[in-house]
């Protein structure tokens, strides 16, 4: 018994020490091998890494979305956040190092813990908890917009020719507000959210420190804490003097092999293209995104990206090639290039062939091509006049003080564009008409031509301080219609505390759209102040007043004496062109004011302005002059001689035809363009054609035309003959004739009995004298024998 004994626990002894060895077999066997031969067991490191995530206090329901911006490395598009205890946020990407995460209104207040998960980079849990919080009902207010602010603006530094994307941190954004890189200008902005902001460096940045610029057109501006500095590209380092190693001593037996490079070459494609617009027109930008991936087995050194010359495709913003960092084998770079379609470019599916050049390592030089397509649309001929760029004079600007509009005004369009008016005025001006009124005629602009114009206006008195918005409206024709643009240019005030007047051409109007030359009218005007100090001793002059004590600026002081030019061609009647007013009160009382005149009568079409010049004292006893203007538009119709062929007779037959020819003879110097005449008629019938082109009709010559009417019944006949041309201004005018007769029935035509009595019954004798009177008359009618 006790050998069994012993046996049984020699057995159970040796199953344990079986069990321990495998136990250990298999922790060897799932260790890392490189690990258990050095010793050492190695750690996993995620190729992702989170350093910070904010806010860390998130507040729901409220007017703003809610979002938390998440920076670290290694993100992905795969990227994804979970609220642990809810689920997957919503999560967009900005770029490998930035995520954006939006916070749903259904989340329960509390603290969650969040986990960033990627399938290549791994799992990272943040370890600062989340606060979930509800925000209260609020009442609905009429809020002001809140000014922005900025926080920082990252990266701090990038490489010359990297580009990037640049990312800015603040609050109170909208979508309206971009970024301006000072000395460079306003870049391509993306609104994330209400604190973030986005933008695209360019890659021709020189090197240099960049001030960031974040402005709003109701939030103001503001400039980024830290600025941006573009470091230059390092050069390639110089071989340094370093002894040359000893030569190795060699057998007599060996010989010196050369060293065999490794075959190979990097090899770049495009893919992953996206354009942005989808569908472009001739002469518009487009956005070629794509993405560059070395699929060599080489690292790609040197790689520019450029737009092939000789196509329907040409760089934008001077950006003719794109510089990309080094892409080792396997890699990857986004590229961003801006091209412009050209004018001639035909519609449909167009290719943009793109170079990609490069070099490896031993510097063998290297190209590759690729094609991108672009959709473009059939564009019609058309006109686009738009204004391109405006400066302020001073800037900024004061309250009731004169500043100076330095606008560019263009046609953009493929067709040219006629009688282009600009009209600085809208619902809520901060600029006020100034010398020469608030309409400014620019004329004809061909395709592709623009003009500058220097617009001296008046800032009003009770101007807001800081960015404000002025309204305009560009006019033209294009085909005979008035088309319409409207804009807005931004100014910048300072604010200033004045008592001062200030006159407003507030309205006017003289009975009619358009003048004639020798024609008389009235012109009614409304003058308002506007400013906050009372005008007293007003005068109105109809013309240009000059001062010898003129300060300057259109305002003069007190003292010296003053010149009055008249218009030559707005001639007063009635008075001498000079009224007095007395006194205008302050914010905002007007005075009517009427002056009748007479149009020269060698006036010849044109806008003229009729100027109004009002001198009056202000509260510190100066003497102010503010010299207004109304825009008068003159027509001087053609001289024509209108005739009838042959006059039209007293009285016609019904059914018989009447014909009514006529002739104009041009007596002027300027080609008429006539366009038709039309022919109607009263109580009778047009047996003609009613509608006859004319055409132009050259000084000196005439042209003729006409139709035939045929009466309906007994009555008055009224013929009416409109002729239609087009005056200086491109409108259709119209000339109405009337010419009238009257229609009566013919007599009947008496049969012919070949000379024979109508009754054979003999007649008394008594009345045969009247008989042989009736053959008489029918004889001379030729009726009778």
């Amino acid at each position: 018994m006790s050998f069994v004994k012993s046996l049984k626990i020699q057995l159970i002894a040796a199953l344990l020490i079986l069990s321990l060895l495998i136990v250990i077999g298999v922790g060897i066997s799932n260790s890392d091998p490189v690990a258990a031969q050095d010793g050492v067991q190695a750690s996993a490191t995620p190729a992702m890494v989170v350093n910070r995530a904010e806010p860390t206090q998130i507040t729901i329901g409220g007017s703003q979305p809610a979002y938390m911006s998440i920076f670290g490395s290694g993100f992905s598009a795969s990227t994804s956040v979970q609220l642990m205890g809810y689920g997957t946020l919503p999560t967009q990407l900005i770029d490998n190092g930035s995520l954006v995460v939006s916070f749903p209104g259904n989340i329960n207040p509390g603290q969650y813990v969040i986990q960033i998960l990627d399938p290549i980079g791994g799992i990272v849990t943040w370890p600062t908890p989340v606060t979930i919080q509800v925000a209260p009902t609020a009442t609905p207010t009429n809020t002001p917009p809140q000014p922005i602010f900025v926080t920082r603006a990252e990266p701090a530094q990038v490489m010359a020719g990297q580009g990037g994307t640049l990312s800015v941190i603040g609050g109170n954004f909208t979508n309206t507000t971009v970024i301006r890189l000072a000395g460079v200008g306003l870049l391509t902005t993306t609104f994330i959210n209400s604190g973030a902001l986005t933008a695209q460096l360019p890659t021709t940045l020189l090197p240099g420190v960049y001030n960031v610029e974040v402005s709003d057109p109701l939030g103001g501006t503001q400039y980024a804490p830290n600025a941006l500095t573009v470091l230059p590209v390092p050069p390639t380092a110089a071989p340094t003097n370093t002894p040359a190693p000893p030569t190795p001593t060699l057998e007599p037996s060996a010989t010196p092999q050369p060293a065999t490079p490794i075959p190979g070459q990097p090899s770049l494609l495009a893919r992953n293209f996206s354009v942005s617009p989808v569908t472009i027109a001739p002469g518009e930008t487009v956005t070629l995104n794509f993405e560059v991936v070395n699929q060599g087995n080489r690292n790609a050194q040197g790689v520019s990206v450029a737009v092939d010359s000789g196509g329907k495709f040409v760089p934008a913003n001077g950006q003719a090639t794109a510089t990309l960092p080094d892409i080792p084998v396997g890699g990857r770079v986004n590229v961003t290039l801006m091209a412009v379609a050209a004018m001639d470019t035909p519609a449909g599916p167009i290719s943009v062939p793109i170079t990609m050049a490069y070099r490896d390592f031993s510097g063998e030089s290297y190209t590759s091509k690729a094609s991108l397509s672009v959709n473009v649309e059939e564009a019609g001929e058309s006109s686009q006049v738009v204004m391109s760029s405006y400066s302020v004079e001073p800037n900024p600007v004061e309250p009731g003080k004169p500043v100076t509009m330095i606008v560019h005004i263009a046609n953009s369009g493929n067709k040219k564009a006629l009688q282009v008016l600009l009209r600085v005025s809208g619902s809520e001006n901060v600029l006020l008409a100034g010398p020469n009124g608030d309409s400014f005629p620019i004329g004809d602009l061909d395709a592709s031509e623009s003009v500058e114009l220097e617009l001296p206006l008046i800032v009003r008195p009770d101007a807001k301080s800081g960015p404000q918005s002025q309204p305009f409206t560009i006019t033209y024709l294009q085909d005979g219609e008035a088309q319409q643009a409207a804009g807005s240019m931004t100014v910048e005030v300072r604010p200033v505390v004045a008592t001062v007047p200030l006159m407003l051409l507030e309205s006017y109007d003289y009975g009619k759209d358009i003048l004639e030359p020798g024609e008389q009218f009235t012109l009614n005007l409304d003058l308002k102040n506007v400013g906050n100090g009372d005008a007293t001793e007003l005068v109105v002059v109809f013309g240009t007043v000059e001062s010898s004590g003129d300060s300057g600026g259109g305002t003069p002081t007190s003292g010296g004496g003053t010149t009055t030019t008249p218009s030559t061609t707005f001639a007063p009647v009635g008075s001498g062109g000079t009224q007095y007013i007395g006194t205008v009160e302050a914010n905002g009382e007007s005075k009517a004011i009427s002056q009748e005149f007479i149009v020269n009568g060698t006036t010849t079409s044109g806008v003229y302005s009729l100027p109004v010049t009002v001198r009056y004292k202000k509260p510190d006893g100066t003497t102010a002059q503010d010299n207004l203007r109304a825009i008068v538009v003159v027509v001087a119709p053609p001289n024509l001689n209108i005739t009838l062929q042959s006059p039209v007779p007293e009285q016609v037959n019904v059914g018989e035809p009447l014909p009514i020819g006529l002739t104009i003879k041009n007596l002027g110097t300027k080609v008429v363009n006539f366009t038709n005449v039309t022919f109607e008629a009263e109580n009778a019938d047009v047996m003609d054609m009613a509608e006859v082109f004319i055409g132009p009709v050259k000084g000196d010559e005439e042209t003729t035309f006409g139709s035939a009417f045929a009466p309906s019944s007994d009555g008055h006949v009224k013929i009416t003959v409109t002729i239609y041309y087009l005056n200086d201004l491109n409108q259709e005018v119209s000339i109405v004739q009337t010419y009238e007769t009257e229609a009566v029935t013919p007599p009947p035509m008496p049969e012919d009995n070949g000379g024979f009595p109508m009754d054979p019954t003999p007649e008394p004798e008594q009345e045969e004298e009247d008989a042989s009177l009736g053959d008489v008359i029918l004889g001379f009618l030729g009726l009778g024998s």
